[in-house]
């Protein structure tokens, strides 16, 4: 049986080294300890899993990882960092779609366990995509819900999309869930904290039960491990920061209503945005609420 092909890039050789050990015997590894060796090996070797780390000389590991979903748009793409830097988190989630986020020091059972995963999705995918034309992605015609309590927030996606979509808005978790029961929501426009609830659960929760659904974050909050949570825990589409160009906001969400209208048509997709089971919430009761209701819906991609 072949072997998943993973690309291990950090500037630390003792690093590449470690990483090389760890995987010898379930992987086909290969080692860069440079972006730029990494895109060389990429010319010629098609890697199911590219795992990178961030501070590297010459290329940033965010700028690599956005290469490679140039490059090899299929391969899965994974952060593996010692530093909480936002801005590069961010443009992890809107440039390079990144699949996990790993800090170090990290714990070998969970970084055996992440890259095995992207591995298996990766090789089960390969060979199996194919894009389908823009045109026929913009037919599919699912609802935009935005769940803010700022009344310009809805204000303004309303008017972006005024005769394209139905824009739906919520200004609270229960509203949102009432919302989601339902509707034919494809994509979420969401704040982490509305109403003065923190909605980063229910993104959670609403990815791991209910993949199909695309979430776009649009916040003033700037916290690095909170982004980091949402990527791993809610494989969120994009992380927008208050004030937002509206250019910038359509832009987003009409790259998510097409994503959303892919996996409407490759379902396979869906095994791409697997989620880590997150930790317990603040609020166990508002944990078990969600998944409560979120439960009662019903659909999903097949029934879409």
């Amino acid at each position: 049986m072949a072997k998943a092909k993973v690309l291990f890039v950090d500037d630390e050789e003792h690093i590449v080294s470690t990483l090389r050990s760890l995987f010898r015997n379930t992987c086909e590894v290969y080692s860069a300890t440079s972006g730029a060796q990494a895109l060389e090996i990429l010319k010629s070797n098609t890697m199911h899993v590219v795992v990178s780390d961030q501070r590297m000389p010459e290329m940033a590991g965010i700028e690599l990882l956005r290469e490679v979903k140039k490059i090899s748009p299929n391969t899965m793409r994974i952060m593996l960092t010692g530093y909480a830097d936002f801005a590069a988190i961010v443009s992890s989630v809107n440039d390079g779609e990144i699949y996990r986020y790993i800090y170090k020091p990290w714990n070998n059972k969970d970084v055996l366990a992440t890259v095995t995963a992207a591995a298996e999705v990766a090789m089960s995918l390969a060979g199996d995509l194919h894009e389908a034309p823009p045109a026929v992605a913009a037919n599919t015609q699912a609802d935009i819900l935005v769940v803010d309590d700022t009344p310009e927030v809805h204000a303004t996606i309303r008017k972006l999309f005024d005769g394209k979509r139905k824009v739906l808005s919520a200004s609270s978790c229960d509203m949102a869930l009432d919302i989601l029961e339902q509707g034919n929501v494809g994509v979420i426009v969401s704040d982490v904290f509305v109403a003065r609830q923190d909605i980063s659960e229910l993104l959670k929760i609403l990815k791991a039960q209910h993949p199909h659904m695309v979430t776009v974050v649009l916040t003033a909050f700037n916290d690095a491990n909170m982004v980091v949570g949402l990527i791993n825990n809610g494989q969120i589409f994009r992380y927008l920061t208050k004030p937002v160009h509206t250019g910038q906001l359509r832009v987003s969400i009409e790259a998510a209503l097409l994503y959303h209208a892919k996996c409407q048509r490759q379902p396979k997709l869906l095994s791409r945005h697997r989620v880590e089971k997150a930790e317990a919430g603040s609020s166990p009761s508002l944990t078990a609420m969600i998944m409560s209701r979120l439960k009662s819906l019903r659909g999903g991609v097949a029934a879409r």
